[in-house]
């Protein structure tokens, strides 16, 4: 072996050397300092809050702010609501969102403190143009009527206490086709919600045709992040996340994305 070849083997071998140990140690390096956690977040198609085919919405965005304050990322998922509820309870996301709080659900998750507070009220349509008054004092009341209503909702045993006539459906846009064609009397929603589905779906003379009752179903209801009772560090990951909330609720962030979008809600 000429001397040349010698002096080449030599130094291969000293790199490779260099490099295993560079790799161990690699191996054995402590975390980045920002590094930071992902949490899956499932929603449904929900405008104005949550678009699945937008590259900004308000919940999302308000998800980044909050995430921010947490050292967290968070993950939006978009899927049918049962399907939401599935992957919380299976542990396969942290949350799902934006939900009511009622008995039933408490019993099975834990809930936030409200995102935002907003009505649900009752929306009629008269081909006329008249908006006839529709008064009930109880949900049993509304028995003469045929209400709309989406599966799943926080209102469906409610609407079977009361012996309602309802028919289900899958989507807000479902709900109020059929209340413009006279399919159904009434729907519940969150007004925002209703009133934005009701512009992108009809023409401004029809949307002049579209009201809601005196009496909403919820008044000054909150809506809130819904998450598993059973996941990991579940607890101390919604202690940090209303933290944030309220963080982000007092520094100015909030009512800025609320004008960013165009939205207007109590909080």
């Amino acid at each position: 072996m000429t001397f040349f070849r010698k002096i080449g083997l030599a130094a291969a071998l000293l790199l490779l050397v260099q490099t295993n140990v560079q790799t161990h140690a690699n191996a054995h390096e402590l975390p980045s300092a920002h590094a930071t956690e992902t949490l899956v977040i499932v929603t449904n198609d929900y405008p104005p809050y949550a678009h699945a085919d937008a590259d900004g919405s308000f919940l999302p965005d308000l998800f980044d702010a909050i995430g921010h304050e947490m050292n967290v990322t968070f993950e939006f998922h978009f899927k049918p609501w049962k399907r939401g509820e599935q992957d919380v309870e299976n542990l396969e996301a942290w949350g799902t969102l934006p939900y009511r709080r009622t008995e039933e659900r408490a019993r099975k998750f834990n809930f936030s403190d409200a995102l935002y507070i907003e009505d649900s009220p009752f929306f009629a349509y008269n081909a006329k143009g008249r908006k006839p008054a529709i008064h009930y004092e109880e949900l049993s009341d509304l028995k003469p009527y045929r209400l709309g209503g989406i599966q799943g909702y926080y209102y469906q045993p409610w609407f079977e206490e009361a012996g309602l006539s309802v028919e289900y459906a899958l989507t807000e846009e479902q709900n109020f086709k059929m209340l413009h064609i006279g399919r159904i009397d009434l729907f519940s929603t969150a007004r925002s919600v209703g009133w934005y589905t009701i512009r992108n779906l009809f023409p401004p003379e029809e949307v002049e045709k579209f009201y809601t009752i005196e009496k909403p179903l919820l008044e000054g209801s909150g809506l809130f992040l819904m998450t598993s009772k059973d996941y990991p560090n579940g607890d101390e990951l919604l202690e940090r996340f209303n933290t944030a909330l309220a963080t982000v609720k007092q520094n100015g962030t909030f009512e800025s994305l609320m004008n960013r979008h165009e939205l207007t809600v109590n909080y």
